[in-house]
């Protein structure tokens, strides 16, 4: 599929132009993804068409983890992530601001270990607890997972053909 560069909005990386400073990092990514927004638009974000977000045994989604001060964020787009509980401590993160301003989100979890994670977040958790809870599109969010990550859901979840 032919993608316009102009479309294509990469995280600065740890070695890029702000190093390790990822309030400055996540200060300039949220200026080109405001910069990159049209009137369509919702927000200080392009209308993303679909976020693929894998879900972590904790239920975090992008670096988004349960309880952080990160996924307490409702103003900014793009937050600096400070000791983050797994490697690396320090990151940039959308928020779910804007990746609620996506048209879809795709959430990804395979493995046993995932099982979990998808239950509670699938099963009402609120995002704080759950960040994976609190990441849904504006048109559709799709769920993929495999039958391990699937093994603790209620069964009121599968689709009737499955149940």
């Amino acid at each position: 599929m032919p993608l316009d560069p102009k479309r294509v909005h990469a995280m600065p990386a740890s070695d890029g132009p702000h190093g390790s400073d990822a309030d400055a990092a996540a200060a300039a990514y949220a200026e080109e993804l405001a910069r990159a927004a049209g009137p369509e638009n919702h927000g200080a974000v392009p209308t993303f068409d679909v976020l693929m977000l894998g879900v972590g045994p904790d239920t975090h989604v992008a670096s988004l983890f349960p309880e952080h001060p990160a996924v307490r964020e409702t103003e900014r787009t793009v937050v600096g992530v400070h000791g983050a509980p797994k490697p690396p401590p320090t990151r940039i993160t959308l928020t779910l601001p804007a990746i609620r301003a996506a048209r879809e989100v795709w959430l990804l979890a395979a493995g046993e270990d995932k099982a979990e994670a998808a239950a509670i977040a699938l099963s009402g958790a609120g995002e704080l607890q759950a960040p994976a809870a609190g990441a849904h599109g504006r048109s559709r969010t799709l769920w993929l997972l495999d039958a391990a990550a699937a093994s603790q859901l209620p069964r009121s979840l599968y689709p009737p053909a499955l149940a």
